[in-house]
């Protein structure tokens, strides 16, 4: 997820190539036969379901379906609700869901018994960064004073985090606090069902500090309700982002990045896999996805299903590691 901690090295352009000609090809033998269920395992309002709803208007404006596509929103479980409803429905291509690195962690911790090997991978659509947050009016100005109450006291903050412990909320300031030398193991976090929920709570000041991705702290930002003190990102982002502060220029070098990849039910054929590989490979593709790629700061990372599954091994051999080291692993 970071090129510290998860970033897994860059994949060859011909494998892509290779995969993306070999899905349209298969593509082709195969077509949808009912409304798709674009499974989305928060509640709305948070990257994800931002991702899912971006990918239902385009589909439907560009009629690159035949099918209507219904978004359908299953929180619960730190996200394991909504895994459990796609496994259901084995051999289905119809049902579809956007996971984050949680699929990974949450059997890890053993908070679910699937495991990422159970469902058919269809492909990574981008990642983000992750920024850690406080109110407008907090005396925390800066991650150094955040590194400077926590450092002597792990649990003089409350710190919100989206959906469960061990997500990459959570992991995008526990990873560069550690690196600071801050006792994370003692750190106090309050969990909440999402992103927006987390960043509501800080608002409304039941909680001090919030992580989460960009795109959910962004609007509060900008209206100057919000202050970011850094972002997990390698340098500072460009255009209105510029602004916001990396970990690294303030002496932490940590770089942590979140994906998002599309999975199945299990028992998907290799046609129908391919058909939905080569939707994804042309609507990344598209100028009306990159502007919104653009606007809510999500990093073109695509990866085709035929890497998909490589990509995760790797992830959850390295994030297991992590979570172990932190305590969480089962």
């Amino acid at each position: 997820m970071s090129s510290n901690i998860y970033h897994v090295a860059a994949r060859l352009l011909g494998s892509a190539l290779l995969a993306a000609w070999v899905a349209t090809a298969s593509a082709a033998e195969w077509k949808l036969q009912k409304p798709v269920e674009l499974v989305v395992p928060v509640q709305g309002g948070g990257a994800l379901d931002q991702s899912a709803r971006a990918l239902q208007l385009i589909w439907q404006d560009k009629k690159m379906l035949s099918v209507p596509v219904v978004v359908v929103n299953k929180p619960g479980a730190g996200q394991s609700l909504a895994a459990v409803y796609v496994h259901q429905a084995a051999g289905d291509p119809h049902r579809i869901l956007l996971v984050s690195s949680t699929l990974l962690s949450n059997y890890i911790t053993g908070r679910t018994k699937l495991k990422y090997s159970d469902f058919s991978i269809l492909g990574q659509l981008y990642t983000e960064y992750m920024v850690v947050s406080v109110r407008a009016d907090s005396p925390i100005k800066t991650a150094t004073d955040l590194i400077a109450r926590l450092k002597p006291a792990p649990a003089a903050l409350s710190v919100a985090i989206g959906s469960a412990p061990g997500t990459t909320s959570h992991l995008g300031l526990a990873i560069p606090l550690k690196l600071a030398g801050v006792d994370i193991k003692h750190m106090r976090t309050v969990v909440f069902p999402s992103g927006p929920d987390s960043v509501t709570n800080v608002l409304g000041g039941h909680v001090d500090v919030v992580t989460g991705a960009l795109g959910v702290v962004e609007p509060h930002w900008r209206s100057g309700k919000i202050r970011i003190l850094a972002i997990t990102a390698p340098k500072r982002l460009s255009g209105g982002f510029a602004g916001i502060p990396t970990w690294r220029e303030q002496g932490v070098d940590a770089v942590v990045s979140n994906w998002r990849f599309v999975i199945a039910p299990p028992g998907l054929t290799e046609e129908q896999v391919a058909f939905w590989d080569d939707l994804f490979r042309r609507t990344v593709a598209l100028a009306e996805w990159r502007k919104l790629a653009e606007k809510h700061q999500w990093v073109d990372d695509y990866v085709p299903s035929r890497d998909g599954r490589k990509y995760l091994a790797q992830e959850d051999a390295e994030q297991r590691a992590i979570l172990t080291e932190l305590g969480l692993a089962k």
